[in-house]
């Protein structure tokens, strides 16, 4: 356990016949404390009801990790089961956690239960509350909004709590949390006035203290009492302070004292952060100040300040402006870098500044970037609009890259969006162009059909020629019966002319078959020409079978040319099948002899 490594411990304890009892107490107290350090409270919590004696410090560890969690309901069962221990000893710090992790809560307890809850573990289990009680205490009525309360056990700290084992003086952090809820109320003078008790009281304010009077002061617009502060030998202003005074002047509109401020920073040899210079850039921005807002984002990017850990990550909001101005002229690379460094301080992502760059690289002709930026969204939860994916389907489609084109158009459905009509023409149409991707655009027919997208009719007859060419026979058939079931259907007479060139006799005996079933009327030359090839190619059974079923589907012999029963005849004859032979010569008749009567 003291190496942190949780795993071999683990699988040592499992080793062992019987743990709980040869073990001593404090090696599984300290595996429990190690369990709920690790975040694995459901283990922890297993192995504190199975622990002979916990201790008070195992038990806190256990229920800071739960209330962490938000495992309100979960910390409340341990703490009982604790309790009603003959051997529980909760102690101040068991206190404390309970406030703090209650006070934090959802829902949160209310003013009095929590003073009931700071009285009654003291007095049950005879433990004087420390600072760290008392000021968790105050923080928690603070946080629930009782500034009534909170004041009055802040006015018994100064005095000495006389009903208490022993009393707490308030320290630095006591003030500055007082201090602080009355700058949260806009309450300047109250907090003022705290701040001289706290001078008075020979209680030394420490840099946070003092921002927070700053921030509240600004807020509270209150810029005298701020030049005051600003003016205190003992306050040496740090980066947090001049953040919250450009804030302050940006937030006025007052852009120019903002930049004094800003360069006021450099002259003190006041580090500049993130905050610093994006608070700054995107008042420029508002006021229209652009070539002095890239000229800081240079000076971002070339001093690396993203990318030095340490001080508050970065908002990516706060720097759409700039990202607009930059990919509206031509400057989308810039803007990336600038959006890729953000990003890897894990910044909250924002779903307007990932559009920006998108389209500001399609714009560009840079679509391979928008794709990726699209693709990095998806990575983290979000969904790209119909603008972003139809920029990077029609950037794709005008350079000819029609598959990531079909890509991005796939992954747009599969985010529940919903392209034009014309969009999917246009791809299809694209895919139908390019070599080698019949199967893309046999899928593309298929999802329209099931979305019930209208069709075009020579585009879908291009994707079963494609297909056929392709030798997806299956797939073609199998999209041609698709079309036609739901009221579709394609140029028939073309598709067989074009297998028919292609010596593809039998496929093309296939759809003519098809197009009998569907009750669609091919004409004479169509039937005669496939007729032909399969005789031609030595296939006079299958000849025979489109000519039976040509007789079978109410069409009379006429339905074929002459030359053709003739050298179906033959070619009947040829391979030995007389009978077969001999209804084709007995059709033949017939047809002269209805030829002679309406002669």
């Amino acid at each position: 356990l003291r190496s942190r490594d949780l795993r071999p411990a683990l699988e040592y304890l499992s080793s062992l016949p019987s743990p709980l009892t040869l073990l001593p107490n404090h090696a599984l107290n300290a595996l429990l404390r190690a369990l709920a350090a690790a975040g694995r409270v459901r283990a922890a919590t297993d192995l504190f009801r199975r622990i002979p004696a916990p201790t008070a410090h195992s038990f806190n560890s256990l229920l800071a990790a739960l209330l962490r969690r938000g495992r309100g309901r979960a910390a409340n069962a341990v703490l009982a089961a604790f309790l009603r221990s003959p051997r529980a000893t909760p102690d101040a710090a068991t206190l404390n956690t309970l406030l703090h992790g209650l006070s934090t809560a959802s829902p949160r307890p209310s003013p009095p239960a929590l003073v009931r809850l700071f009285r009654f573990l003291p007095e049950t289990y005879a433990f004087a509350p420390d600072a760290i009680s008392y000021n968790s205490l105050l923080s928690a009525l603070c946080r629930a909004g009782d500034l009534h309360a909170a004041r009055k056990l802040f006015d018994k700290m100064r005095v000495g709590e006389k009903d208490c084992k022993a009393s707490v003086s308030p320290n630095v952090i006591t003030y500055t949390t007082m201090i602080k809820a009355y700058c949260v109320r806009g309450l300047a003078d109250e907090a003022l006035a705290v701040f001289n008790m706290m001078s008075a009281d020979g209680v030394a304010p420490n840099r946070i203290t003092y921002n927070t009077m700053i921030q509240g002061f600004c807020e509270a617009g209150r810029m005298e009492l701020v030049k005051g502060l600003l003016e205190t030998d003992s306050f040496k202003p740090d980066t947090c302070t001049f953040n919250t005074l450009m804030a302050a002047h940006c937030g006025e509109g007052r852009v120019k004292e903002a930049m004094e401020v800003f360069g006021q920073m450099a002259e003190l040899r006041v580090s500049r952060d993130s905050a610093s210079y994006s608070t700054v850039i995107r008042a420029l921005c508002d006021n229209r100040e652009f070539v002095k807002a890239e000229a800081l984002v240079d000076e971002l990017l070339e001093k690396e300040v993203l990318t030095k850990r340490g001080g508050c990550v970065p908002l990516i909001a706060a720097y759409n402006p700039v990202f607009v101005y930059l990919c509206e002229n031509g400057k989308a690379k810039k803007a990336r870098v600038l959006f890729g460094q953000l990003l890897d301080r894990r910044s909250k992502v924002d779903f307007a500044a990932f559009k920006t760059l998108i389209l500001g690289h399609c714009k560009e002709g840079d679509f391979e970037e928008g794709y990726q930026l699209v693709l990095s969204m998806l990575k983290r939860d979000l969904v790209p609009d119909d603008e972003c994916y139809i920029a990077i389907v029609e950037g794709f489609s005008q350079k000819g890259r029609m598959k990531v084109a079909w890509e991005a158009l796939h992954r747009m459905l599969n985010s529940g969006l919903r392209p034009s009509t014309s969009t999917f023409h246009s791809v299809l149409l694209g895919l139908l162009k390019k070599e080698g991707c019949a199967k893309e655009a046999a899928d593309l027919i298929e999802i329209m059909l099931e979305r019930k997208i209208r069709q075009n009719l020579d585009l879908s007859t291009n994707t079963i020629d494609a297909l056929f060419k392709s030798n997806l026979n299956d797939r073609a058939y199998k999209i041609i019966t698709s079309l036609y079931d739901q009221g579709y259907y394609i140029k028939m007479e073309k598709l067989i002319g074009d297998l028919c060139e292609e010596k593809k006799f039998t496929e093309a005996a296939e759809l003519t078959l098809f197009s009998l079933q569907k009750r669609h009327d091919l004409g004479v030359s169509v039937s005669s020409t496939v007729l032909d090839g399969l005789c031609a190619t030595g296939r006079a059974s299958d000849a025979f079978r489109l000519f039976y079923e040509l007789i079978e589907s109410g069409n009379s012999s006429g339905a074929v040319e002459p030359r053709s029963l003739v050298a179906l005849r033959h070619a009947l004859d040829e391979d030995g099948k007389k009978k077969e032979a001999d209804f084709v010569a007995k059709q033949m008749r017939r047809a002269a002899a209805r030829i002679r009567e309406m002669v």
